[in-house]
């Protein structure tokens, strides 16, 4: 499936809060307890605005996902490394959506001088501890029984990827 990358912006509002509201209410991928409103929208407009940020389409411009390169830390001495952050609609999830974001988002990387990637993931989610291994990134952390949701406890692992 061919994955279209437009830019963020205003008119995918509503497509990208649905997604991640989807994320937040149903299931552990995304550490929030409550769904957000539209406005919320513009935090990751700011993210996108420092680095990038994409909706990703279909040829036909159905949104299937969107994705941010964000700072890892706000501060000079970390601006060789960035956050990757994306969250694709389940109903595309393992057609190839996530390796080609995430190709997308290193080659950005590399082109701001960024030459280390990090994700955060719940470590309930192995499908994304997996997809990440497969594709590069290796375990440097852990936070056990640090959060809590659907009256589950859970932790983070934190993974990177030298690019």
């Amino acid at each position: 499936m061919k994955t279209v990358f437009e830019p963020l912006s205003e008119q995918y509002r509503e497509d990208v809060i649905d997604i991640l509201n989807y994320y937040i209410s149903s299931t552990t991928a995304a550490f929030r307890d409550d769904v957000v409103g539209y406005s919320y929208f513009d935090n990751f407009l700011d993210k996108a605005n420092v680095y990038s940020g994409y909706v990703m389409t279909n040829e036909e411009g159905t949104v299937m996902g969107f994705c941010t390169l964000e700072p890892f830390k706000n501060i000079k001495p970390f601006q060789k490394t960035a956050e990757v952050m994306y969250f694709i609609k389940r109903e595309y999830v393992g057609k190839g959506i996530g390796k080609a974001t995430l190709s997308q988002l290193e080659k950005d990387a590399e082109e701001h001088g960024i030459n280390k990637l990090v994700v955060d993931i719940t470590d309930d989610n192995e499908v994304s501890i997996t997809f990440h291994k497969r594709n590069g990134f290796t375990e440097y952390g852990r936070l056990n029984d640090c959060w809590r949701k659907f009256e589950k406890d859970l932790g983070i692992i934190y993974m990177e990827k030298q690019i």
